[in-house]
């Protein structure tokens, strides 16, 4: 009699741990399941934004200010004033938003604070 207890309990305790056991491989698949989703989505949604961003070098010759695409360094526009470069680039890519990605510090510094007053004086989105 109190063996057949006993084994009762070790196959209660069995089953139990055995249950446990299910729902954690179940669990795990799911979370590894849902962890591929949400990595692939990702994934999609930065190459749609990068799809839609131009980075641009600047670099400034005798008061001019020349524009390159970051990725492959081709020419993307030119001007004197940053606004005569937000112009240039919007007409070029009406779809495209650029972002300053490199040049001369303080060439930078200077296009971001003019494109701070620009951004307020106009509406134009691109730049």
């Amino acid at each position: 009699m109190e063996n057949m207890l006993l084994d009762i309990v070790v196959y209660i305790a069995l089953g139990i741990a055995l249950g446990f056991g299910i729902v954690g491989v179940y669990v795990w698949i799911l979370y590894y399941r849902l962890k591929d989703r949400i990595d692939h989505m990702v994934k999609e949604a930065v190459a749609e934004a990068e799809a839609d961003l131009v980075g641009l070098e600047i670099e400034v010759d005798n008061g001019i200010y020349f524009c390159y695409n970051h990725k492959d360094k081709q020419f993307v526009c030119q001007g004197t004033t940053v606004a005569e470069i937000r112009q240039a680039f919007g007409e070029r890519f009406p779809t495209k938003t650029a972002y300053l990605a490199g040049g001369d510090p303080a060439v930078i510094a200077e296009f971001q604070t003019e494109l701070l007053k620009l951004s307020i004086d106009t509406t134009s989105p691109n730049v």
